[in-house]
Formats: C-alpha cells, structure tokens, sequence
C-alpha cells in the first residue's frame, strides 16, 4: 500500500514505532494496513489522557517525515526546469503539464541533449540567467504543490486494472469517492479515467482534485464497511473472529 506521507494520521505514527507496537501488543511483522487498523482500536480504548500524551509525540514525528519529504525535492535550477516552467518551451516539446514534475524534468533533459545549439542559442542563454537567478533565490517559492506531487507520483506508478477508491473533496470537510478499475491517465489533460464495476461505465476523475488514493481494495463494494470480524485481543494475541492472527 502507498504512503500519502502529507496525510499522516497517530495510527500511522503508533504502527511505525517500535515502542508503541510492543505496549499495543501489534507485531511488527504484520502488514501495514493491518497494523494501522489495530492501532485505530487500540487507540479507540486508550483512554483521553493516553491518547493525548501518543498524539503530542505523533505531532512531531509527522513533521519530521513532511521535513524529510521536503529535503528530497529537487533543486528548481537546470536549463531543464526553465524549460518546464516556461510554457512556451514545454509546449514546444510537448512535455504534459500534469505529469509529476521530477518527470517533466526528467523529459525536458533528454530533449536538451538533441537541440541544435545555434537555434537554440537565446533560449538556453535565458535559461543559463534564470538559473543562476533561481540558485540564488533559496526562499523561492517551489513550483507545484509537495501533496499533488505525491498524487502525481502514485498515479505515475499504478498499472491499468487496478481496482483503485479515489477521495475528492464534496462540500466543508467531507469527501466523495469515485471508484473502479484504473483504465488510464491522460497526463496532457490532467484526468484519470476509472471502469465502475458496479455500473459498468466509466468515471473520469481530474487529478488536481484528487484528495487521496486507496489501493487497498480488490473489488466493488468498498463504499460500504469492510465485512470482516472485528478485531480483539485474548492474552497477548490479536483475533480476527475466532481466528488468530
């Protein structure tokens, strides 16, 4: 399952530490999703003051993974993010717009290595005096959002057919999902376009609007509650039903 690390939650924090896996009882060798769904238990019963006291040292741990996300983008300062940031040159080399950014770079470098450097002599002077400006400028604004980014770079590696639960926003705090099969991404026009099971017919879904994705889901259905036995803990051991874990 993927990660969205801007959309980190106390469970997420409680089933990536070691020392709060071992109070709750939670192996550490189980699945994550698993993991997590012990810990949105667990913490259920924890009491208020327990809670509190995990969700103060959640806080800072969910900083420092948004810090550390933020530490590992790249730095906007080759000829090659010029290019991505001038529409002119991207739609000269029909670069899509809404392909996670690391790529549009990725894509305007190998175009660079084939110009014809006397055409394209002014640009990549413009480009070489935008480069050196942007190196300079460290309080730079960065050019795309770090959460769609992550979006981006989900969709970038999900193979057609995957039953997929997307999340959009509907209304003040509450969200909708479209959900089905992944037929395809149009990365020029910014969509994903989904096979509702349910209905037989297709849902096209922008990607800018994309609150999260659920790759955890094999089928229709997944609207509804998940039926499975609930989960509780005899002794020391964790049972789904009557079925130990």
């Amino acid at each position: 399952m993927n990660i969205n690390p801007f959309d980190l939650s106390v469970s997420d924090f409680v089933a990536q530490s070691a020392k709060w896996c071992m109070e709750f009882s939670i192996p550490e060798d189980y699945p994550y999703d698993l993991k997590v769904e012990i810990a949105d238990r667990v913490l259920f019963d924890a009491g208020t003051d327990k809670f509190e006291q995990i969700a103060d040292e959640a806080g800072i741990w969910i900083e420092q993974e948004r810090t550390r996300l933020g530490e590992v983008l790249p730095t906007f300062s080759t000829h090659a993010d010029y290019i991505v940031r001038t529409e002119q040159w991207r739609d000269e080399f029909k670069i899509p717009q809404f392909l996670p950014y690391t790529e549009q770079v990725r894509i305007a470098d190998e175009v660079l290595r084939t110009l014809d450097r006397a055409k394209y002599a002014g640009m990549l002077s413009t480009a070489g005096e935008w480069s050196q400006k942007e190196s300079a400028n460290l309080d730079a604004g960065q050019p795309f959002d770090g959460w769609k980014e992550q979006i981006r770079r989900q969709l970038l590696q999900i193979q057609k057919g995957k039953y997929l639960m997307i999340y959009l926003p509907y209304g003040a705090g509450n969200f909708r999902i479209e959900q089905g099969t992944l037929t395809s991404v149009d990365w020029n026009k910014g969509t994903v376009l989904l096979h509702n099971t349910v209905y037989n017919r297709d849902e096209t879904v922008a990607i800018d609007n994309i609150q999260s994705i659920d790759e955890s889901r094999s089928g229709s259905g997944a609207l509804g509650s998940v039926q499975t036995a609930d989960l509780r803990l005899v002794g020391s051991d964790w049972y789904r039903g009557n079925t130990k874990l």
